[in-house]
């Protein structure tokens, strides 16, 4: 028998009471008795079925989704969930194949601020706060401590570095003139409440909520909050900077400071603390005026 020019059935050379299927190039080991299919090569090769008979030539052969042995040869179709996504798809999350979780909105349907983004916007804020600090209240932290660091230096030109080591509480706790470490501390806690009431009132965001593209507005309407809501809303923060300077308090203050800090990653509406004294959410996108 001559060799055949396409894939197909074709009676087996060496064996006339079967088929065998050439592949296109060489002749397979695959063979069928001829009682259960009739040599035929497909009328169109790129139909993509291995020349089998026409549909009806054997039950259940050439079923649509089957191939000549009754075989499936479509998928199934894959559960919703894995059903390809994509711009323009509902329910693109940016990951193919699983849909989006229901984004939190506000009650009006404002986005709500992701908690990263709040988190740069603290870390910007804080690293503003403290520049300004170092420029407006660093000369009262030198004055607190200016009586101590001329004993120091003094000590030091004198070669008698164990009269600092021998200062005795009392000793140095008298070296610092403390009404300056008040107006130092007082200075700092009135930028920042400057700092925060003031953008807030104005911009609805300080400059770190600015450049993150935050907000903050009031829970039950959108638009700029008031000065006393801006207020408010710094009281849990300025509360902890006044109680920190206080021995033994502190330790509290820290924990007050990180329960606010951490309460939006699991807040259902990602409020802070202080949010929810004030009556507030921080939102993505800018407050109309």
């Amino acid at each position: 028998m001559s060799t055949p020019d396409r894939a197909g059935w074709y009676d087996d050379p060496d064996d006339d009471s079967r088929l065998r299927y050439f592949d296109g190039i060489i002749w397979s080991d695959r063979t069928e008795p001829k009682s259960t299919r009739v040599a035929r090569v497909p009328a169109d090769p790129a139909a993509g079925v291995e020349g089998g008979s026409p549909a009806g030539d054997v039950p259940g052969h050439g079923a649509p989704g089957t191939d000549v042995f009754g075989r499936q040869t479509q998928q199934p179709s894959a559960p919703q969930w894995q059903q390809p996504t994509g711009p323009g798809h509902p329910g693109h999350s940016g990951y193919s194949g699983y849909a989006a979780a229901p984004e939190p909105t506000t009650e009006d349907g404002q986005p709500l601020a992701s908690y990263g983004a709040r988190a740069g916007a603290y870390i910007i804020d804080g690293f503003v706060v403290a520049v300004l600090n170092l420029l407006v209240t660093s000369w009262a932290w030198w004055l607190w401590m200016a009586d101590y660091w001329d004993f120091v230096y003094g000590a030091a030109l004198e070669g008698n570095q164990d009269a600092v080591n021998d200062l005795t509480p009392a000793e140095l706790t008298g070296m610092f003139d403390w009404q300056y470490f008040f107006i130092a501390a007082g200075l700092s806690l009135l930028l920042q409440a400057v700092y925060h009431v003031g953008f807030l009132s104005t911009r609805s965001a300080t400059p770190g909520k600015m450049l993150l593209g935050i907000s903050v507005r009031k829970v039950e309407r959108p638009g700029r909050i008031s000065a006393g809501t801006a207020f408010m809303r710094m009281l849990l923060p300025l509360s902890v900077g006044v109680f920190s300077l206080i021995p033994l308090v502190s330790y509290l203050v820290f924990f007050v400071t990180l329960a606010d800090l951490i309460w939006p990653a699991k807040d259902p509406r990602r409020q802070a603390l202080h949010d929810k004294i004030a009556g507030t959410q921080v939102v993505r996108g800018r407050q109309p005026r």
